[in-house]
């Protein structure tokens, strides 16, 4: 009989070789990741395009009593470490100052680890702007803009299609914003009429809403389609967005959705958004127009004169891939311009068959004028005569200046705006207070960490050691994790998801060790004690992680920025005191203790 109990506490109390393998190989794999976020950072800015600091680069730094740290060169970039983020931005803007370009220069943080640390994959952890201190913008969608331009888009269908069905007789007009009148003649058949609004204005899709009252009808835009426009355009500007942000060289930014038509735009480490501002509100475009001197559609260049314009374009900037400036043979700025297979080919063949003929490129930005809304200002900065046929690759000229090519080829690449965009709010907050709130967060952390080992040493003895050991563990397992995990930052609120998580990580290791102790009160040995308190604690445990899980997943897709952070830190730590609290503790309480016949009070 004592063979078979002792048979059978053996098998309760043994964790396997596998078991111990794949918790080591866990351990080891997170706190390598987390080894580079205990070395630290430092600002540092990125030079691309270029493997070494001019004399005259350096002189200027040198003269301005900026210090380069450390200058580290890679293939094909060279990167300078400072010792503070102020040196950092004064030197992107002396060196965009001294004419390099903007998109070259990119705000980075040096990791201070080893090298080998780095090449192996492993990176610091990304801080949030409430840490890394910085700017952030409250960015609106005009939204009456594409719900005005679906309207008038509609108005010019019906009334291209009104002419080439040879329906004459009546009038389109715009009535409000989506909505469009049509005027049927009295004596026409209006069936013909009738079809064709049906099919140009888009009543057999659902898009509008089409009644009738006599000789009038009305199309009104449906609620399913305004939805569908207000979505489209908010999730098209984000994209964009984030484009221009990684064409203004900041690494780190994020950019994410905030209700129905706000964008949050967050940049870590930037304390001077005036370039940013300028280039996320921009709403530029290009398109290019046949010039016909008899057209009633005219445009002013930028010296004022008039120049008549083709009311239908032949290319619009949508299919500009890419975009470069540069001087040209006579010393003027102009813009290589890429255009996509499709471009190219209208481009080609409009080209062919109009040599000889003008062409005109004509700017279009949305600014925002003295009464706060948002207006149009076109102007054609380009008048060229077709020469030959044009492919895919053309250049165009007639911009004022070299930093005004440069602004207009980084939009042009990131894509222009399908709505015009204004900032609603703007935030800064500084390095200073960023560190602050490091420092306050981390002790904070510090303080809980040791008042709760304190305990547990106090209160469990010998089991305490393997709780701090566990909690130890936990939180490395933690700071790897966010370190591995794609698109994970960490923000002040996140470092309140790692304290809470660490307590609850001692509430597991409560559970346990008070049902050890109940058992052992009642007179059994210390190896059956440690089999029932792991086995009876276990579903409590998991239970009360898991509705917190449940609860953190839902607050993470529902929140947004500090509701995330904090919610990705629970996730990540529910995970972790889990692993490291049952299964971590055990593996050591198991061979140490697992098969004590002792009967003690005590633990």
């Amino acid at each position: 009989m004592n063979s078979v109990r002792k048979r059978s506490r053996l098998v309760h109390n043994r964790t396997s070789a596998w078991q111990y393998a794949l918790l080591l190989l866990m351990l080891l794999t997170f706190g390598f990741y987390s080894l580079p976020t205990f070395f630290g950072e430092q600002p540092s800015l990125g030079l691309h395009g270029q493997t070494s600091l001019s004399a005259g680069d350096a002189e200027l730094l040198a003269r301005q009593g900026i210090a380069v740290q450390q200058t580290i060169a890679s293939a094909d970039k060279l990167e300078l470490v400072f010792a503070n983020q102020a040196d950092q931005q004064r030197a992107k803007q002396l060196l965009e100052g001294q004419g390099h370009d903007s998109a070259a220069l990119t705000l980075e943080f040096h990791a201070n680890a080893p090298g080998w640390i780095s090449r192996l994959g492993a990176s610091p952890i990304k801080l949030g702007l409430d840490l890394r201190g910085g700017s952030q913008l409250l960015i609106g969608v005009d939204l009456d803009f594409v719900l005005e331009s679906q309207t008038r888009n509609l108005v010019d269908n019906l009334r291209s299609g009104l002419r080439e069905a040879h329906l004459r007789g009546g009038t389109v007009s715009r009535v409000a914003t989506g909505e469009v009148r049509i005027l049927l003649p009295q004596d026409a058949q209006q069936t013909p009429w009738l079809t064709l609004i049906k099919e140009s204005g888009g009543v057999r899709q659902g898009q509008w809403l089409l009644s009738r009252s006599g000789n009038e009808v009305t199309l009104t835009l449906s609620e399913a389609e305004r939805s569908l426009l207000i979505n489209n355009a908010v999730t098209q500007n984000l994209s964009i967005l984030k484009k221009r942000i990684n064409e203004l060289g900041i690494v780190e930014a994020s950019v994410q959705r905030q209700g129905q038509d706000g964008i949050r735009i967050e940049l870590p480490g930037v304390h001077n958004p005036r370039q940013a501002k300028e280039v996320i509100g921009a709403t530029a475009s290009l398109a290019f127009y046949q010039a016909r001197p008899e057209s009633h559609f005219v445009m002013t260049d930028r010296e004022g004169r008039s120049v008549g314009l083709d009311r239908k374009p032949v290319l619009t900037g949508e299919h500009i891939v890419d975009a470069r400036a540069s001087m040209g043979e006579m010393g003027q700025p102009q813009v290589a311009i890429v255009l996509d297979a499709l471009g190219g080919s209208k481009m080609s063949q409009f080209s062919r068959q109009h040599v000889g003929s003008a062409m005109a490129t004509l700017f279009t930005e949305y600014k925002t004028d003295g009464k706060g809304k948002l207006r149009a200002h076109s102007e054609v900065i380009n008048v060229a005569t077709i020469q030959t046929a044009l492919g895919n690759q053309f250049r165009i000229t007639g911009i004022g200046s070299m930093p005004e090519a440069q602004e207009l080829a980084m939009l042009l690449r990131a894509g222009a705006l399908t709505a015009p965009l204004k900032i609603l709010e703007e935030r800064s907050i500084g390095p200073t207070l960023g560190m602050q709130n490091i420092e306050a967060g981390f002790t904070a952390l510090a303080f809980g960490m040791a008042g709760m080992m304190l305990f547990m040493m106090a209160w469990y003895r010998k089991f305490g050691w393997v709780a701090i050991s566990a909690l130890l563990a936990n939180l490395l397992m933690q700071v790897g994790m966010l370190a591995v995990l794609p698109g994970a930052v960490l923000t002040l609120p996140g470092i309140a998801g790692l304290v809470l998580t660490v307590g609850m990580a001692v509430d597991t290791h409560v559970l346990i060790f008070e049902r050890v102790k109940d058992r052992l009160r009642e007179g059994g040995s210390l190896a059956g004690a440690i089999d029932f308190g792991y086995r009876s604690a276990f579903s409590t445990i998991f239970d009360a992680n898991l509705t917190t899980l449940i609860s953190a997943v839902v607050l993470y897709s529902i929140g947004s920025g500090p509701l995330q952070g904090f919610s990705i830190t629970l996730i990540l730590g529910l995970v972790s005191s889990m692993i490291t609290g049952i299964w971590g503790t055990r593996a050591i309480i198991n061979p140490i203790w697992g098969k004590s016949s002792q009967r003690l009070q005590r633990v």
